[in-house]
């Protein structure tokens, strides 16, 4: 038998032997990630009890309402630009008994920031990978935060593990700007506007292993993906090639995320006082 075969056939019994199992075994336990929570508890520490806190881009407003909840002394403004979501949220907070402090607005971030109000915390979260002028937006979010306020950010950003193809494939998505998932690009609008980085925290693969341990939302993220390219002519003669281009680039978001292809981060800021 040649070495190379000797070589071989040690590493066989090392693939299939106890070592390599007990890692396997291992890895089935949970390395108690933090939650999607964390972010609402790092606002929450944020805030004065009498505080008021701007959350752009607040989609349902069920991240404001709980935080609401948890702070009885605040009040909130939402803000989000697609009516839908407006009239969900609307309802939510009536529903939740919150109108007398918890107000939604339908529009964009420049919407509010043009009144010349200012909060003690602006909350934005998933907001900047899709807005059209990054630069603008940041510096919105710039001047809604008042002297002494903070802005917290929570986006999404592209890591040196993003393959050129895996990356035009992502620009499918009809919702995203793709130059706006460069982390170079979004400090450097930061900067721009006057902010100073208080805090970085890189959530990395944390909420999403909350989430699976809990829901498996990947794995039925990769079903669909799965389907859908086996079956993608009914798909496209159904919905058009459009749709189905932008619904599988939305398919692969939480699995990039896995595999470290896009990372989560969230930054805490606050305004420069001379700029």
């Amino acid at each position: 038998m040649s070495r190379d075969a000797e070589d071989h056939g040690r590493n066989l019994e090392r693939v299939y032997g106890p070592l390599t199992w007990t890692l396997y075994e291992q890895l089935d336990v949970s390395s108690n990630p933090r939650s999607p929570d964390w972010l609402r508890g790092l606002a929450a520490g944020l805030l004065p009890p009498d505080g008021s806190v701007l959350d752009a881009g607040c989609r349902d407003a069920a991240h404001l309402i709980q935080l609401a909840r948890d702070l009885p002394g605040i009040t909130g403004v939402g803000v989000e630009p697609v009516p839908v979501h407006v009239r969900a949220a609307e309802e939510a907070v009536v529903a939740a008994g919150l109108s007398d402090r918890v107000k939604i607005i339908l529009g964009e971030i420049a919407t509010v920031a043009g009144q010349g109000r200012t909060f003690d915390l602006v909350w934005c979260r998933d907001v900047l990978e899709q807005v059209a002028d990054l630069p603008g937006a940041v510096a919105d979010l710039a001047r809604l935060t008042g002297p002494a306020g903070l802005l917290v950010v929570f986006t999404t950003v592209t890591t040196e593990l993003l393959a050129p193809a895996e990356a035009a494939l992502l620009g499918h998505h009809l919702g995203n700007v793709a130059a706006n998932l460069s982390r170079d690009a979004v400090e450097a609008a930061f900067t721009a506007a006057g902010l100073a980085t208080v805090a970085t925290h890189e959530i990395g693969t944390e909420w999403r292993e909350w989430s699976e341990e809990r829901g498996r939302p990947v794995s039925k993220a990769l079903l669909r993906l799965a389907r859908l390219r086996r079956d993608r002519a009914r798909f496209v003669a159904a919905h058009g090639a459009e749709i189905v281009a932008h619904v599988e680039a939305n398919l692969h978001w939480e699995a990039y995320q896995f595999l470290g292809k896009l990372l989560p981060i969230v930054y805490v800021l606050r305004p420069e006082p001379d700029h």
